[in-house]
């Protein structure tokens, strides 16, 4: 990864491995995940007992300090003093699931105007710059309503937005856009990257063990005062990636299709990235209204893990982030879901290769049949061993891949999605029974104590794999602290998993895997 900030909707890590952390689903492009244990990113208790024993560590229990400051804030600290370096997290829980109808897409958005510095870091010519901003601003936003209104394309339209594009122009020699990440590259930052989803934001960087100070008097500035330069730009930007993940993308259409026919009102209903008319017509001050509601201290989690002193951090947390004002925590979204009937299908017309999605909606953590979810799925999908990937893919050669995850989110009841892409000439009529066979087999069969056996091996595999990095351990607690509400949920996630035996499993399946509680959506051409 370089250091040049590259701020994206998905989760912080995509792909088969690298679990700490991982995505909810494909956001907005389908790229199937392998266990949610990774999608949920708290997985390393189970490994970090047996690793900290054998490098002469106290358990992670005693490892974990925790502040919190008088504004709310809530600061955890690992001292790992291996190297001279340490990973700091900034989470704020705010994501695409609390914005409203109308504003889809202003968290991703904010994230990346997170970067564009602050009135002291990036700015050439604060004093000149303040006005120019209120005039674009002021322009700006009165083109965006134009759009809403579906007025932009008259003459006084076009006049308003070549008034844009001339002040943008005149702006940007006012400021030094890369500002943030030179700063961070001079002083031996790596790792400079950012991340939204629909539960929260995130920051994150690594750096040198002297550089501590440095990166919590930036973040901090960057959480009291952003200026949001380049704005109406970077809504383009965000525009073009909707273009390319979701609207000219088969599995980013397909995923949002599952997304509009899952939900009735819960705010999961809507992409990360935003509808097209909701960026088109997105203001400035909509996007500053939305930062001074949410950005707030007591709804945000910072976490450092490295060669870091707990002592000498707590003085410079009261003078950087401590500093912050006190203002009450957003309660969230506030909805109601209607229980599901029948089954719901969609046929979604697009010009590439069949594919096929059948999801069940599911309760979130900390119910203990999420904790079930997390078994089926690597019993089901985790990699070459995973039911359906023998069935479909070696046994009838039915399908080319199978993924097995759940999304959008974890806040909220979500989804448990599996998704294939047919092989040539195999209709999805074969696939959908095949699938439900499989289910059907799960539910009326236990699965044997060696299979289960497996699944724990799988997993604690996954989680020795995501323990020795900085970046990892800061992910996975920054990550429960700011989800969960508590960071011990990493040490209680393996605990539960190593109690759910056949008989919750079966129950599990009887219970979710019917045709009432699913969704299918098709892929077709036209």
């Amino acid at each position: 990864m370089t250091l040049s900030p590259s701020p994206c909707v998905s989760g912080e890590r995509v792909g088969v491995r690298g679990l700490c952390g991982k995505q909810v689903g494909p956001s907005p492009g389908l790229r199937p995940t392998s266990p949610r244990f990774a999608r949920r990113g708290f997985p390393l208790a189970l490994i970090l007992f047996v690793a900290s024993i054998a490098r002469g560590e106290a358990p992670l229990a005693e490892r974990v300090k925790e502040f919190k400051l008088a504004n709310g804030m809530m600061w955890l600290v690992v001292e790992r003093p291996e190297s001279p370096i340490f990973t700091g997290y900034v989470r704020v829980r705010v994501g695409g699931a609390d914005e409203t109808p109308g504003s889809t897409g202003l968290a991703h958005l904010f994230e990346h105007m997170a970067f564009k510095g602050t009135p002291k870091l990036g700015a050439k010519d604060w004093a000149a710059e303040q006005p120019l901003m209120v005039e674009l601003q002021q322009a700006g936003d009165a083109l965006a309503l134009m759009q809403r209104q579906g007025t932009a394309a008259s003459e006084e339209g076009k006049k308003l937005a070549a008034k844009v594009a001339a002040l943008q122009k005149k702006h940007g020699l006012l400021f030094d856009e890369n500002a943030l990440a030179r700063l961070y590259q001079v002083n031996g930052g790596v790792g400079l990257n950012a991340t939204t989803d629909k539960d929260m934001t995130s920051y994150f960087v690594s750096l040198p063990k002297n550089r501590l100070e440095l990166w919590l008097t930036v973040e901090a500035q960057r959480f009291a005062a952003p200026v949001l330069r380049d704005f109406y730009t970077e809504r383009s930007v965000v525009q073009e990636e909707r273009l390319r993940s979701i609207e000219t993308n088969p599995g980013g259409a397909m995923y949002e299709e599952l997304m509009q026919l899952a939900f009735v009102s819960s705010p999961y209903r809507w992409p990360t990235v935003g509808y097209a008319q909701d960026l088109a017509a997105m203001t400035w001050s909509g996007a500053q209204a939305f930062f001074d509601a949410n950005y707030v201290a007591s709804n945000a989690v910072g976490c450092v893990v490295g060669d870091v002193s707990a002592d000498e951090l707590r003085p410079l947390l009261e003078r950087t982030f401590g500093q912050l004002p006190t203002a009450a925590r957003p309660a969230g979204p506030v909805f109601s879901e209607p229980p599901a009937r029948a089954q719901r299908r969609s046929a979604l017309t697009f010009d590439a290769a069949p594919r096929l999605m059948i999801a069940f909606r599911k309760p979130a953590p900390p119910a203990r049949d999420d904790f079930v979810f997390d078994v089926m799925q690597v019993l089901l999908g985790e990699g070459n061993t995973g039911r359906l990937q023998q069935r479909l893919v070696f046994k009838d050669r039915l399908a080319q891949g199978v993924g097995v995850f759940t999304g959008p989110g974890i806040r909220l009841d979500n989804l448990f999605i599996i998704s294939v892409t047919p092989m040539a000439g195999v209709k999805t009529e074969q696939l959908e029974a095949a699938i439900w066979e499989e289910l059907n087999k799960l539910a009326t069969e236990k699965a044997s104590e060696l299979e289960l056996q497996k699944v724990r091996n799988r997993v604690t595999a996954d989680f020795a794999r995501s323990i020795e990095s900085n970046s990892g351990l800061a992910s996975a607690l920054s990550r429960a602290q700011t989800l969960m509400g508590d960071w011990r949920y990493v040490i209680e996630t393996p605990r539960v998993i190593a109690q759910i035996d056949a008989a919750e499993v079966q129950a599990a399946a009887k219970k979710y895997f019917v045709r009432e509680n699913s969704l299918v959506v098709t892929l077709v051409r036209p």
